[in-house]
């Protein structure tokens, strides 16, 4: 699952600096390989830390074809990741959570204006 998720982070940072989409969804599918291993009731803050990294590919596929789907796809990462962040009190993520939240709502209003 670890070597999953590297390959997931290090996708991502590829498919941001090209044009397309193909490393990102590479980068989502190397994350969703990590996430059978990595299950939300098995080890819920690596699921929610991997859940929360989900949420910039979303995003990152976004800026690059302007599909609103993937928004909504990236705040429920969030929203996923932030539940479990609040119960297992780990208060370092739920900034970033939010920070992430006001992004995509940032992005959404970049659509609708």
């Amino acid at each position: 699952a670890g070597t999953q998720m590297n390959l997931g982070a290090t996708l991502r940072k590829l498919g941001s600096c090209e044009d397309g989409t193909e490393r990102l969804e590479d980068a989502l599918t190397a994350y969703s390989a990590a996430l059978e291993e990595w299950s939300r009731e098995r080890v819920p803050l690596d699921w929610a830390i991997l859940t929360f990294n989900m949420s910039f590919v979303e995003m990152a596929i976004f800026d690059k074809t302007d599909e609103v789907g993937r928004l909504d796809a990236a705040e429920e990462h969030v929203r996923a990741a932030r539940e479990v962040f609040e119960e297992a009190g780990a208060t370092q993520y739920l900034g970033m959570a939010e920070a992430q939240l006001a992004e995509i709502a940032r992005r959404r209003e970049g659509v609708a204006g």
